[in-house]
């Protein structure tokens, strides 16, 4: 609300600041139960009781869990895109910024742990997702997709590369390679080197 200065009221701004930090906060207590007992057993009591609010205080920030796991992919996404970002301060070729990519999810992987990261992902493929995929509002998406660009601009990749389905390909393939292959890191990192190769293949001429 503007007021008559056409300033926003100190107490608005209060308001909105105390929303941002309750919902900081219920974010922070459903990731710990997720973890604890995924995401479809989470207890929602819980959650409102570590974060110190009402039941109905989450469902107003949260409608359902996935909602949840929609806040978190935004918020983690965003650090990522942030450290993509640091690396790509100096130049790159394509299988760096592909492998850094691939290192920058593993690490995600990490720290989410596998079932809460399983269940994250999972929500990309799944049709009943609360809101429909914009891949363009994924900055780490955005990110590779310009890379792949001045790749194809600078003649490295074949000229009738598409640098927004490249990117999601690429992203959605390491994805679901995380979620569906064993969790032996030889295992997967076989796995992911095939990947690599053959999206490069797909890419670029053959040197």
């Amino acid at each position: 609300m503007i007021g008559h200065n056409g300033r926003v009221p100190e107490s608005a701004t209060r308001r909105d600041e105390q929303r941002r930090h309750t919902r900081s906060k219920l974010l922070d207590a459903a990731i710990v139960e997720f973890q604890r007992a995924g995401t479809q057993s989470a207890d929602i009591n819980a959650i409102v009781k570590s974060a110190g609010v009402a039941r109905s205080t989450f469902y107003f920030h949260f409608p359902t869990k996935e909602h949840v796991l929609l806040e978190l992919i935004r918020r983690d996404e965003v650090q990522l895109a942030n450290e993509l970002g640091h690396f790509l301060d100096t130049r790159h070729d394509l299988p760096a910024v592909l492998r850094t990519i691939i290192e920058l999810v593993l690490d995600l992987e990490s720290r989410w742990g596998s079932a809460l990261f399983h269940d994250v992902i999972s929500l990309y493929f799944s049709p009943t997702r609360p809101e429909p995929e914009q891949w363009v509002n994924h900055p780490l998406f955005v990110l590779l997709a310009a890379e792949i660009e001045r790749s194809r601009i600078r003649g490295e990749l074949y000229d009738d590369v598409d640098a927004y389905h490249s990117a999601a390909f690429f992203l959605l393939g390491v994805y679901a390679l995380l979620t569906t292959t064993g969790e032996s890191r030889a295992e997967r990192d076989v796995a992911l080197q095939k990947f690599l190769t053959s999206t490069l293949r797909s890419l670029r001429p053959a040197t």
